[in-house]
């Protein structure tokens, strides 16, 4: 039922980086797009990253930082008394939505569940969704903080839901949802997948509401698709989205553009889709278009790939558009342990698309990561061994963490690794970048820590290319410039 006046709903992207002293610097998309649908449709809603803010003093991204930030977060996520959490209470307090709304990743999930406290001792009604939601299902309503949760793609179901509010009856027949009932759970399941994204409307970054913490190149971070079409062993990409994925058409991408060009002067952007190249031809149309409409290299952008997913001529059409940055899942330099975590590429496709990329120009960015389950100290040494043979632009290095949904957070548990936990108390001191993970089988702890203290001061941040870095947008990720090896 619609409010008479006031916020209806404000959706909240909770903290993670900020907790550890850094600075996300790029728009939610997901609830952000969520909110401006929700908005269109009648219903006032705003969007609170709390996980940004740029005039923050905040800490450089390093090695040295990222080792030692995991930490922070987890004193900072205790502390009742961190800015922060008094920034969300005012904040909430202020707009006093009728409902808040918190995306809930499973890093974050922990900093959600605090702000879902935080909302119903203010008595709002608290929905949530997203990753780990989609992940552990009808679970996340054993959690006393979530009052309503929503799964899959929650646009028509956020919609009806608001609509229908609180008639317990037309509650009971939204697909996609689940709450607590009488001594149960209503859990209806998945929506079926939107098909026609273009009829989604792009993200209104007015409705942010401290538009001003973001640079530029924040503002300008764009989807141009949902879902990936590969199935990596430590990705939870399939069990989110299932195993289509689905394109904006280039047109809509462009008008997008567009809207950030004339609205916030913007002549950088970046795309955040797992594979930004994974449909070729919808990728040349695109750069066509953006060429046809405001010329070559009229903007400077980077997109995320993978070696398999671009090729001479792809590459050649992205640099004319103006993309200057082609960012490389590779993982590791093993064959074997490729081959076991289901990349779906060999040594030899890296090698020869870091070459094409250098080729045009472009500056190369790559994935790796350190620490699988099945990795040898041999296997860890190999992929040392590409990265200096490679010669990537710059390396993000990060460390195995079995996420919940993989292939991997199951390995983990049937060859005990380690245990299942119904609250996931183990992210709170783990992550993608930490050095506290292990979950290895063939690897003691000790050696695994000095091969990491290898792989890191290898994948250092030199000094000389901080500000070479800071001009290509690279201040919100953990990057690290190769130093010269002889």
């Amino acid at each position: 039922m619609k409010k008479d006046n006031g916020l209806d709903i404000l959706f909240i992207n909770p903290p993670y980086e900020r907790l550890k002293g850094f600075s996300l610097e790029s728009i939610p998309n997901g609830i952000l797009g969520l909110a401006t649908y929700i908005d269109q449709n009648g219903f006032k809603a705003l969007v609170y990253d709390a996980d940004t803010n740029r005039n923050e003093g905040i800490v450089s991204y390093n090695n040295e930082n990222r080792a030692r930030q995991q930490e922070e977060y987890v004193k900072r996520l205790e502390d009742d008394s961190f800015y922060v959490w008094e920034e969300i209470r005012a904040t909430i307090e202020r707009l006093n939505p009728r409902f808040v709304g918190i995306s809930l990743m499973t890093p974050t999930l922990h900093s959600g569940l605090k702000i879902a406290r935080i909302a119903k001792s203010l008595g709002k009604v608290v929905l949530a969704g997203g990753p780990h939601v989609n992940i552990v299902k009808e679970t996340i309503l054993q959690t006393d903080e979530i009052d309503y949760a929503f799964f899959g793609e929650a646009e028509n179901a956020v919609l009806d839901f608001l609509r229908s509010y609180p008639d317990s009856e037309k509650l009971d027949r939204i697909k996609g949802i689940g709450f607590r009932k009488d001594s149960g759970y209503i859990y209806s399941g998945f929506p079926d997948r939107i098909t026609d994204l273009d009829a989604l409307p792009y993200p209104d970054r007015d409705l942010l509401i401290y538009k001003d913490r973001y640079l530029k190149t924040g503002l300008a971070s764009i989807m141009a698709s949902r879902g990936c079409p590969y199935k990596c062993a430590f990705c939870a990409s399939v069990p989110i989205w299932g195993k289509k994925t689905v394109f904006r058409s280039p047109k809509s991408i462009i008008k997008e553009i567009r809207y950030l060009r004339d609205k916030y002067n913007i002549r950088e952007f970046r795309f955040f889709d797992d594979t930004f190249t994974a449909k070729k031809s919808n990728v040349i149309d695109f750069c066509k278009l953006l060429i046809d409409e405001f010329g070559e290299k009229y903007f400077s952008w980077w997109c995320l790939s993978r070696v398999n997913a671009i090729d001479d001529n792809v590459l050649m059409w992205l640099k004319r558009a103006g993309c200057s940055q082609v960012h490389l899942g590779v993982e590791s330099g093993s064959s074997k342990i490729l081959k076991l975590m289901n990349k779906g590429i060999t040594t030899e496709q890296v090698e020869r698309a870091v070459g094409l990329a250098k080729k045009h120009g472009f500056w190369v960015h790559t994935f790796f990561m350190i620490g699988l389950p099945y990795e040898t100290l041999e296997d860890m040494k190999e992929t040392v061994e590409f990265i200096k043979k490679i010669k990537p632009d710059s390396v993000n290095l990060c460390t195995f963490t079995p996420y919940p949904g993989t292939e991997l957070y199951n390995y983990c548990i049937n060859n005990n690794l380690m245990e299942h936990d119904d609250n996931y108390d183990m992210f709170k001191y783990i992550g993608h970048h930490s050095t506290s993970n292990y979950f290895l089988q063939y690897v003691s702890k000790d050696d695994y820590k000095k091969m990491l203290d290898e792989v890191l001061e290898l994948t250092t941040r030199s000094e000389e290319h901080t500000s070479e870095l800071q001009s290509h947008s690279f201040s919100s990720y953990a990057v690290f410039c190769l130093k010269k090896t002889k």
